[in-house]
């Protein structure tokens, strides 16, 4: 699978944090274990400071299922889901801290970050045109990740899934 660019930062569950100074090659399901133990972005911002007039370039489409549109547990996505919604587009998968747990008023159900590797892109607008694209065509991403300043908090043990698309199926 083609691999992907996160930063990360020295921390975990900070949402205050803009600074992300780590870069970090993901190029298996154990690369994208060590880096999502800790907050991380998915953009090169100038000075390292996650805003979205300091992006520089992406190779990576972020997106985030919380299945929060049903509280009816056969209406929920899986990764399953996306695989077959994006028949042979490889992505990697990292189910989220609240991962079959409770999440404020939601009772427990998949929770999961979706990672899209993508040719690089240096615009923010183009880059936050072609989330909202994906969006439109499987809604059950949320809608408020779709920034090209978007970070997603660490996982204390990250589960992670590759989907090889048609590249190398699924590891």
């Amino acid at each position: 699978m083609k691999p992907i660019t996160l930063f990360t930062a020295g921390c975990r569950e900070n949402r205050f944090n803009t600074h992300y100074p780590s870069r970090q090659t993901i190029a298996s399901a154990d690369d994208l274990k060590a880096a999502a133990r800790f907050d991380h972005v998915f953009a090169e911002y100038r000075d390292d400071h996650r805003a979205i007039e300091d992006f520089i370039c992406s190779d990576c489409l972020p997106f985030d299922c919380d299945n929060d549109h049903s509280d009816e547990a056969s209406e929920w996505k899986t990764a399953a889901d996306v695989a077959a919604a994006f028949p042979g587009v490889p992505f990697y998968v990292v189910y989220s801290r609240h991962h079959m747990k409770w999440k404020g008023k939601y009772s427990p159900r998949p929770r999961f970050h979706v990672l899209f590797p993508i040719d690089p892109i240096t615009d923010s607008n183009a880059y936050g045109s072609l989330k909202q694209s994906v969006l439109r065509f499987f809604p059950y991403f949320d809608t408020n990740a779709k920034d090209a300043a978007r970070f997603f908090f660490g996982v204390k043990e990250p589960v992670v899934e590759c989907y090889g698309g048609d590249d190398d199926g699924t590891e």
